[in-house]
Order: C-alpha cells, then structure tokens, then sequence
C-alpha cells in the first residue's frame, strides 16, 4: 500500500515538474492564463489596447483596481470589472477561471490561494489535489481502459448482429417474393373451388327449398282434411249426438253411388266402413277418405277417369233416370245444398280442436347435411380456403419481422454498433417508493414497490448528447400525461462502468426524470484521452 501512494506520489510530482517547466515566467499581469499572455504585451509607446478593442489605454492601467475596457479585460487580477476572469494557475493541478468578484474576498478559491494577498495566508494545496486527481485519472483510465475491452466486445457483437439482420433481410425479401407467388396461386384455386362450391350448394338450396315446399304443403293437407271432415261431419249430424248414422246420410244424394236417386242403406254402410255409425275420429279416417271424392266430383273439383262411351247419346229417359227430380221432402233434407241449413250448420260448429295454436317452442337450427357430391366440393373449398390462409399468415408473419428488423436498422446504435446489445435489455433501480425501469431504445416506467399500476414516463426519442458527446446522453419523450400537467418525459446521463446499471434516479421539475445510468458501451478510450488532453491544453 505505501509503495503504491509511493508512486502515485511520484506522479504528482512529475506532473508537478511538467507544469512547471512549461509555467516558465512569460512577463504577462496577475490573473492572465498563459494563453492570453500574448495579449498583454504593451506597444512601443507604452500603450496597450482592450481586448475588444473598444479603447486604448496605458499600460500601466492595467489591475489598477479601476475598470476601463468595457470588456473588463484591463482588470483580470483585481475585483474592479464584474465581468472580469481571474486565471489561477493551481500549479501541480488543473488551472481554472473564476469571477473576478472572487478575487481577494477573503476567500481562498484557487488552490495555490492566488487570487488573494499574501497577508492573507492561503494555503498551497495543489500538490495534494494534484496527486489525489492524479490517482483519479488514473483509476478513471484503467476503469476505461478496462471498459474498452468490454466495450469492443459490445461493437464486435453490435456489428455481428447488424450482418445478421443483414443477412435476414434478405434471406425474408427472397422468401416474401415466394410467398407472394404461391398466394396467387392459392388464391386462384381457392376461387375456383368456391365457384364449384357455391354452385352446388345453390343447387342443393334450390333441391332443398322445393322439398321444403313439398314438405310443406304435405303437412298442411292432413291438416285441411281434417278441417273440411269436421265440418261435414257437423253438417251430417243432424240431431247432435257426436255420431254420424246411416240414415244421416242416406239424405246426401251426392252419395248415391250408382245415381239411381236413392242412397240405400248399403251405400250409406259403405262410407261408414260397414257400421251403422261412427263418431269423429273414425269418420275423419275411414269415412272421409271414401265421401270426398264424390264431394269434389259435385263441386267440379275432381274429374274421374271417363270410360269409353258408345256412340249413340244417351236418352232422356236415361237422363231422368240417373238424375231424377228429387222430391220436396228430399230436397228438405238434402241439407248441404240448402244455404240456409249450412249457415245454419256453420253457427253450431263444435270445438274439434282445429287449427288450435300452438306454444312457440325455440329451436336452433341444424347444419344442412349435404349430398356426397356437394359435401365433396365443400371439403376441397375448405382445404383451398386453409391452404390460403396460411400462406397469407405466413406473409404476414415474415412481413412483421421485416418490420421489426427495419426498425432496429432506423436506430442510430452509435458509431461502431456498440450500443445495440442493449436493445431488448431492461435494467431496474428501486428507492424508498418506486422500481424504476429502463429498456434502452424501447421506454423507461416507474412503479410504485408496494404493488400498483405500471407507469410509463416516455419512450425512445433520440440521443441528446452535446457536440462530440452526443452518445453521452438519452431522451425519452412522450410518456403517461401527468395529472394537469405535461406528458412525463425522461433524460438518461450516461458513464463508462464495467457492468449495465441504473445508479440513480430523480425528478428535478415536474414529470421529468433524470436517470444516472452506467455502461461499458461509454467507455471509449479514444474520446476519454481526447477529453484529459482538452483539460491540460495550458500545460
């Protein structure tokens, strides 16, 4: 441990020696940097001219405690001009401009306490800041030197992954090329597939709607039949009883059978199956199917086939004898041509049930089951369909990684790729209320520890970085709106570290968030010697 303080010591004062061969006595006034000295040197006339050059003045004025450049550079060594620089030269550490306000306040600013009168006791302690700053930079050079190497494995894998999305683009433009190709086609034998499909399912709908109406109408027959038996049943039951008898049809001449004009007890019997009587359900079965032929056949409604006739006409002798006159007392009881009797009739209709409604019952209607031929051409334009289908997800899916893969090649991953191993990573910091997320080019959130809702508080905007540090810093804009306020925003200040972590989280104004994040991406050696080379440019 002490050889090592040893040679940090040794260090500090090599540099010590450095600057101070470099510091040699240029003559120049108090508080003017070696830079600058050149432009103190007076003219031959002993004159000497404002840095702006809005006045010329003697020399001599010049730190004669009374400001005369408008600039105030006629004063860098005194508190005269406000707007004055004092220059400390801190030998054995970092020389630094302060106000000229500070200058002899009784405060001792500079580390070698120039800027205050010897009386005033400040005490030298560049050469101990010098050493611990030299120890600084060189912890700062190893940790980026060591950052360096992780950091050119990040830009080897950076760009590895650049040739592969490279190389995947491709590979997915030749593929969508073929896809696109094997659509058409598809696409094609799935129309004409539909087309078979369509027309034999038209036809069946066709089959089946004539069926339906035939279904139909065949149900609705039984159903008129009944109707039309109970209503000559009605009118045949003359004396009420719930029965049709044999003499209350003898008196319908239109079933005389063999038309002699007299319906026998015989040909009454026929139309009631043999019995003497029968009540409604029997006469709508077994009568009623016998009776309305004749009925239609009286009515003009039914044509029976005609048997060859002889050629002679016949006489009206058998004219009268197969229609004779009926008698007054038959054409009484011959009630269905008598109006009256059948308006008659029609007021005293029973209730036989007929044409009752029936409760609504819900019903889900069956899939039609189809013919072979028809189920045939629906399975091929199903699989036609399928096959279709899937060739446009396939698109689909090779169009999103195409998507996905332009996306990650529209952001700027720094100059060498090395940032883009952290797309897709997330790093979480917690405090005494919120986790903390971020997801570098994706979105930062915060959650509260106890349990709650996830808030976002913005998402990948741009790098914000100053000048040639441009990658030192992230910004993420567009996040959850704050309540009456602005959408949540957040800055992400980057620094050269080992390992990927969030140090630090705050929230200096309202709805903007400042993350203090760490990464071996930052670590480049080439701009941290650049920048130890700018803050020694004196030496």
């Amino acid at each position: 441990m002490q050889q090592k303080n040893l040679q940090l010591m040794l260090f500090a004062l090599l540099i010590y020696a450095l600057i101070s061969v470099q510091s040699v006595d240029v003559p120049r006034p108090r508080g003017v940097s070696l830079v600058k000295a050149a432009l103190y040197q007076p003219q031959p006339d002993g004159k000497w001219n404002c840095i702006d050059g809005s006045k010329t003045i003697p020399f001599t004025q010049i730190n004669d405690d009374y400001c005369d450049c408008a600039d105030g550079s006629d004063e860098p060594g005194t508190a005269a001009c406000p707007n004055a620089q004092f220059h400390c030269l801190n030998k054995g550490h970092q020389p630094v401009d302060i106000p000229s306000s500070q200058v002899q306040d009784g405060i001792c600013d500079c580390c070698d306490g120039s800027d205050e009168l010897e009386q005033s006791r400040c005490e030298n302690t560049c050469i101990a800041l010098g050493a611990a700053a030299a120890i600084q930079r060189r912890n700062e050079a190893e940790l980026h030197m060591k950052g360096a190497e992780k950091r050119q494995e990040m830009i080897n894998r950076g760009k590895q992954m650049k040739a592969d999305r490279s190389a995947r683009r491709s590979e997915l433009n030749a593929r969508i090329k073929e896809q696109e190709s094997l659509k058409a086609e598809k696409e094609q034998l799935k129309q004409n597939a539909e087309a078979l499909e369509t027309e034999a399912v038209e036809a069946f709908k066709e089959q089946q709607r004539e069926l339906d109406a035939n279904t139909a109408q065949a149900e609705q027959e039984p159903q008129q039949m009944r109707q039309e038996a109970s209503l000559t049943f009605v009118r045949y039951d003359t004396n009420k009883d719930g029965f049709v008898e044999v003499t209350e049809l003898m008196v319908d001449m239109n079933l005389d059978r063999d038309r002699n004009g007299v319906v026998t007890v015989e040909e009454a019997k026929y139309f009631l199956d043999e019995r003497d009587r029968m009540d409604l359900d029997a006469f709508i079965t077994l009568a009623w199917p016998r009776i309305k032929p004749l009925k239609m056949l009286a009515d003009g409604l039914f044509q029976p086939p005609v048997e060859e006739q002889a050629p002679q006409q016949e006489t009206a002798k058998d004219a009268e004898q197969q229609d004779p006159e009926p008698s007054e007392e038959q054409a009484d009881m011959d009630v269905p041509d008598d109006e009256d009797g059948e308006d008659e009739y029609e007021d005293e209709e029973p209730d036989v049930g007929v044409g009752e409604a029936t409760p609504d019952i819900e019903t889900t209607t069956a899939a039609p089951i189809y013919d072979p031929e028809t189920q045939r051409l629906i399975e091929q334009a199903n699989e036609a369909r399928n096959a279709y289908e899937e060739v446009a997800r396939q698109i689909r899916e090779i169009e999103h990684e195409i998507k996905e893969i332009d996306d990650q090649e529209s952001k700027d991953y720094g100059p060498n790729e090395e940032w883009s191993v952290l797309d897709g990573e997330c790093y979480s910091f917690e405090d005494r209320e919120y986790v903390y997320t971020l997801c570098p080019f994706d979105r930062v959130s915060q959650k509260p520890r106890n349990g709650g809702v996830e808030t976002t508080l913005g998402r990948w905007d741009q790098w914000a970085g100053e000048g040639s540090n441009k990658y030192s810093r992230q910004k993420y804009a567009q996040g959850a709106a704050c309540w009456n306020g602005p959408q949540r925003s957040a800055i992400i200040n980057i620094k050269c570290a080992l390992e990927p972590r969030i140090t630090a989280v705050s929230e200096p104004n309202r709805c903007e968030y400042y993350y203090e994040f760490e990464t071996p991406a930052a670590c480049d050696s080439d701009a941290y010697t650049a920048s130890a080379q700018s803050q020694h440019d004196e030496l």
